[in-house]
């Protein structure tokens, strides 16, 4: 018995050891997205660290966002969505025409600034807004 508590006492140590490792610290960032010159009234700015790591999504609201974010070089992805429609469809079994399953919401913000996206930015103590201009086309 006295066994079984050392080696969980010796794991929960090893645990916490591995979770206090060495974080990097966040800022606060602000900023403006426009979509056709226009504030994007509603959607989501994520920031993907670039070398790994957890994305930072903040919410996009008359075209500002602000929030936390680590310090470092980020991926920049942003989203907008709408009610999906039946066309939508991609399964290819006409399963929302059926009424069975909720249609998704459609992100209308072009990949190559989402999924495919080339912008980037590096955040930095001194570098913390932000803005973005991006199309619809």
């Amino acid at each position: 018995m006295l066994r079984n508590v050392s080696v969980c006492s010796c794991l929960f140590v090893a645990f916490l050891l591995l979770g206090c490792s060495k974080t990097i610290p966040t800022v606060a960032v602000k900023g403006s997205v426009l979509l056709d010159k226009q504030p994007l009234k509603e959607g989501e700015i994520t920031f993907v660290p670039v070398d790994g790591g957890v994305p930072h999504v903040l919410k996009i609201k008359d075209g500002a966002f602000s929030g936390q974010v680590k310090l470092g070089k980020v991926r920049i992805e942003i989203r907008a969505y709408r009610p999906g429609s039946p066309d939508t469809d991609t399964t290819g079994g006409g399963m929302y025409k059926e009424g069975t399953v909720p249609i998704p919401p459609e992100n209308y913000i072009p990949d190559r600034y989402n999924t495919s996206t080339t912008l980037s930015e590096e955040v930095t103590k001194s570098k913390t807004e932000f803005a973005f201009e991006v199309t619809s086309e």
